[in-house]
């Protein structure tokens, strides 16, 4: 009785002893995860502000560097389209530039090249003029001629040290001496006109004209040299008397699109 009685003491003894390293494990891993425990709702709410807060300033941040980047890029754009159109240009002044040095090799006497500078001239404003940057200093004297290799364009009226005044082929004042071709030598007095369309006069009469023949100086009078070209005849007119006669011509020159022209030097 009394060994059966000390059986269910010592295992009464082991249970409690089981129990207790049994709560001492609980307790001990309670202690040790409620930091963790705790800290959570912190590190909830600081990843949640990250997430929603931080990343969407971020995506500002990098949405500014992106429109930046692209006013950047499309700066580049309008630099290079500035850059393409320069390169044009400056071909296209190269081409005509070459063809003019051509017209000199192709014409006798000695050209000058000059940049027009403006339209009108100081001496008389209401003359169709161009203002030229080549002067006595360069050998431009009075009464030059001034051509481009598409034709005549006029004569050099007045001159300073280093620019000079063109009196234009429209101009009423200015008379040329022309020749049409085909034409068994008919001739006519250039009277001036209008940039489209210049006054052929004093036509000879009864010269037979085949449609649209080129006009040319004729060299008479020695103001320009002969064979220089002038337009293209498109219509002739007779008085009612019949022995008057006068033509339109088609300028050969562009004188609204001039931007250099030759000055003929002699000697």
């Amino acid at each position: 009785m009394l060994k059966s009685n000390n059986r269910r003491i010592e295992k009464s003894k082991n249970l409690l002893f089981v129990a207790a390293v049994a709560v001492a494990l609980g307790v001990c891993c309670f202690v040790r995860q409620a930091p963790a425990e705790a800290a959570y709702p912190v590190e909830k709410a600081k990843k949640s502000f990250s997430d929603k807060v931080v990343s969407r300033l971020k995506g500002v941040w990098r949405a500014s560097e992106a429109g930046a980047e692209n006013v950047r890029l499309k700066r580049e754009v309008a630099s290079l389209a500035m850059a393409m159109d320069d390169c044009q240009r400056l071909r296209e002044e190269n081409s005509r530039l070459r063809e003019m040095l051509d017209y000199t090799g192709r014409e006798s006497g000695r050209w000058t090249i000059a940049r027009v500078l403006s339209e009108g001239g100081g001496a008389a404003a209401s003359r169709k003029t161009l203002r030229l940057d080549k002067g006595s200093i360069a050998g431009v004297a009075k009464g030059a001629t001034v051509a481009v290799p598409d034709g005549l364009v006029g004569k050099i009226v007045d001159v300073t040290p280093h620019t000079s005044e063109a009196l234009l082929l429209t101009d009423p004042a200015l008379k040329v001496s022309c020749v049409v071709e085909d034409s068994g030598g008919a001739k006519g007095i250039l009277c001036g006109g209008t940039s489209t369309g210049l006054a052929l006069r004093y036509f000879t009469v009864g010269a037979e004209v085949p449609p649209r023949a080129r006009v040319f100086t004729s060299g008479l009078g020695g103001v320009f040299p002969a064979a220089l070209a002038v337009g293209t005849l498109i219509e002739i007119k007779t008085d009612s008397s019949g022995t008057v006669r006068e033509g339109a011509v088609l300028p050969a020159v562009d004188f609204s699109s001039l931007e250099d022209v030759f000055i003929r030097n002699e000697g």
